[in-house]
């Protein structure tokens, strides 16, 4: 023990060289640089820092303005930002040093997964100087160097070496109770850090588990107690940390079937080729060889070799009757249930067999839903396959020399060891090169970003909250807003000098009720903006950058007084006044124009409009949910035809504006795709458009307004076409553009324009 102790510390010593010269500028400076300035690095690095300069408990305040969310949902580090806030407050002031902690905590998490991959290594019984140079070189190649540039919490590579060293302790059957307790403790600390390190502990030893079970199946009476003993160890965190955040939690609307788990999944060729391949190059325009970097977890050229060899044997003894002993593939029994074990947790990380029509599984477990990104799951196997390779190709050499054959055996270990090097050199260089950025987005220092707000003699704690143009934001992978990702930026910028928390977030776990009423502050001023009944009376900092905006932001922009400007921002106050006279005005002018309208029972329209209308509201259809009235449309999956209408000769020639109301069902991600189609009196298509049923916010009760505008003349057929799943559509109209409707719904509700009006 003490012999490895003292090569742990020299790995040490050799690998902190090597990450001085990798990240020497940040180990200079720490606070001066970020590690990327995309979006998820951005927003990581904010939430973290801003949480640990303003916030306690487990709410984050400076997101989601006025309700906040919860820690766990939002990248925040949540267990070990709490430790620093009791460093900040009890031992030594650190709050205004966020950027400076992760980039050395990351630095740090990496260095730490060392000691764990050598003392697997040893305890496979491999000699220290191999396993101090593999386990250099594994952790080099691991893909969890990539996240460096933006996720995080999964940077923390320590964290699967460390849960299957103290697995591999507990099987060993010595001092059980304490590899238990550090496994419990293990895997309570990685759920508490990210969801994911909960779940990646728990499908490992329950593989594990299910492995025994099946070498055990004729023993099981003498076995069942292990059994019981491992599953309890496996599911204990999980079961500690969702019940903890569920209890903790005040939001009881968050999506649970987000967008990604039948995409970022991994497949042969991203765990067994390289990100950037000769081979990809070679054959890319005959064979289809990308694959999604969320399921990147290359194992590297000798590991890759082995695994074509353990494939080729398998074939050849399928079709041979003289059979290959599959002894060469088993260098040590202690290996075997950790080998297997991966292999069903690749088939995981591979959505297998879920993508294969095996997603109704999905139902018996509906949690596993929820992960967006099964291709990190194959991290695990990266760990193990790695350990494999390097045991199997140690125990190849050994046999070698036993043969008197100790060339082959030393020019083996020499390729392993040189190549292995080589795409570790590869992976580092490919994951760091773009790492060094300036950080002029959340400096230690406020003087410079308040400098702007005393220049202009304004305070910002006069203002409550922070807004920012182009909008950006996401509500569960339904409805998605992107391009206002620059001004996200700059917005985290200024909340985190100033400490004004945010309005938008851009989680796609956010309650769906917080999210909507988020996206519905730019909705047309005919719908009223309930988030402004959870504020107060202050203004809004509006920031917005030079960017090109649509007609409601611009709008909303002109709205807001300019009190500081450069090159690429504004700062501005915003008045909540606007939204509400907007929405008054809008009342007062309803009220004014259907006094003059004309017409019978439902439907009262201007002179104009009398023979242009085409309204469908499914009265006659029985739905769980409803627009208004008593019915709509609603079909659990498939393509649908809404409306099939010719146009008569009392059709007025002229621009049109269709428009319905579409639910945003939290049943699945993603919107219902609707297309118009025109056509002309010889059937022959004149003009064919998707809706925007996505980028949308005119949202009124989780139904949005979808509308556009189309040229269309008596004898014209129109055709509204709709597919997904779980769609709800409600009250159709088509009506000239310049025209106003009434639609008398009941005594309590009407429809002006296709807008709600409550008399």
């Amino acid at each position: 023990m003490k012999k490895n102790l003292i090569t742990i510390f020299i790995i040490l010593i050799l690998s902190s060289v090597a990450f001085f010269f990798i990240f020497k500028p940040v180990l200079q400076h720490p606070n001066a640089y970020l590690y990327s300035k995309g979006g998820d690095a951005v927003k990581s690095y904010f939430n973290f820092s801003y949480y640990l300069k303003f916030d306690e408990g487990i709410k984050h305040d400076g997101i989601n303005y006025p309700y906040g969310d919860h820690l766990q949902y939002i990248n925040s580090h949540p267990l070990y930002v709490q430790v620093l806030k009791f460093v900040d407050k009890n031992i030594y002031p650190i709050a205004n040093n966020g950027v400076a902690i992760m980039n050395l905590t990351m630095i740090l998490s990496l260095m730490l997964a060392i000691p764990f991959i050598f003392l697997i290594l040893r305890r496979f019984s491999l000699p220290r100087w191999y396993a101090a140079i593999l386990a250099i070189i594994l952790l080099f190649l691991t893909p969890q160097f990539d996240r460096i540039l933006g996720h995080f919490e999964m940077v923390y590579a320590f964290f699967l070496p460390m849960f299957w060293y103290l697995l591999i302790r507990w099987k060993e059957g010595k001092k059980q109770w304490l590899w238990a307790s550090l496994l419990v403790i293990a895997g309570l600390i990685g759920g508490f850090t990210s969801a994911y390190y909960a779940s990646f502990y728990a499908i490992f030893l329950l593989g594990v588990l299910f492995v025994e079970l099946w070498k055990n199946r004729k023993n099981l009476k003498n076995y069942w107690k292990t059994a019981l003993y491992l599953f309890v160890i496996a599911i204990i965190p999980l079961v500690i940390v969702k019940g903890l955040v569920s209890a903790t939690d005040w939001v009881t609307d968050r999506p649970f079937n987000p967008y990604g788990f039948y995409v970022y999944h991994a497949d042969f060729l991203s765990v067994f080729l390289p990100f950037i391949s000769p081979l990809k190059t070679l054959v890319g325009n005959v064979i289809d060889m990308d694959f999604q970097w969320e399921g990147r977890a290359y194992v590297g050229l000798p590991a890759t070799l082995l695994a074509v060899s353990i494939f080729i044997t398998g074939i050849y003894n399928l079709i041979s009757k003289k059979k290959v002993s599959w002894r060469i593939f088993a260098p040590d029994k202690k290996m075997n249930a950790f080998f297997y074990a991966a292999i069903l947790v690749l088939l995981f990380a591979m959505c297998i067999p879920f993508k294969y029509g095996f997603g109704f599984l999905l139902e018996l477990v509906p949690p596993v839903k929820q992960f967006r990104a099964l291709g990190r799951f194959t991290w695990i196997f990266y760990y193990v396959f790695t350990v494999y390779a390097a045991l199997f190709f140690y125990k190849l050499y050994r046999l070698f020399r036993l043969k008197r054959f100790p060339l082959p055996g030393i020019l083996i270990l020499i390729f392993v060891i040189v190549y292995w090097s080589l795409d570790a050199g590869i992976n580092i260089r490919r994951s760091t090169e773009r790492l060094l950025n300036n950080n002029d987005k959340l400096e230690s220092s406020d003087d410079e970003f308040l400098g702007r707000f005393q220049e202009a003699g304004v305070n910002p704690n006069d203002y409550q909250a922070i807004f920012f143009l182009p909008y950006a934001s996401t509500c569960g992978d339904k409805l998605l807003f992107e391009k206002g990702m620059n001004a996200f930026s700059d917005a985290m910028k200024c909340s985190y000098h100033t400490g004004l928390p945010l309005v938008q977030s851009f989680s796609p776990r956010l309650s769906f009720t917080n999210a909507l009423s988020s996206i519905q502050m730019l909705a047309d001023s005919a719908i009223r903006k309930t988030r402004l009944d959870d504020m107060n009376e202050k203004p809004l900092l509006l920031v917005c950058t030079k960017e090109k905006m649509n007609k409601q932001e611009t709008w909303l922009q002109s709205k807001a007084k300019v009190f500081w400007e450069d090159d690429y921002i504004t700062l501005s106050t915003l008045p909540l006044s606007v939204f509400s006279n907007s929405y008054q005005n809008w009342v007062q002018m309803a009220d004014t124009v259907k006094t003059k309208l004309s017409g019978a029972g439902k439907i009262y329209s201007d002179s104009i409009a009398n023979q242009s209308i085409i309204y469908v509201d499914y009265e006659d259809i029985y739905s769980l949910n409803k627009f208004s009235g008593n019915g709509a449309f609603y079909e659990k999956s498939g393509d649908f035809e809404l409306l099939n209408d010719s146009l008569n000769s009392d059709f007025i020639s002229g621009q049109y504006e269709i428009s319905f109301w579409l639910y945003v069902d939290d049943r699945k991600y993603d919107m219902p795709k609707a297309t118009i189609i025109i056509s002309d009196s010889e059937k022959n298509k004149v003009n064919e458009k998707r809706l925007n049923t996505r980028e949308v916010h005119n949202v009124y009760n989780h139904w949005i307004r979808v509308a556009d505008k189309i040229d269309l003349k008596p004898g014209f057929t129109i055709q509204l076409n709709i597919r997904g799943d779980y769609i709800a559509v409600d009250d159709i109209l088509v009506k000239p553009v310049s025209s106003d409707v009434l639609v008398k719904v009941s005594n309590d509700f009407e429809l002006f324009n296709n807008f709600p009006y409550i008399p």
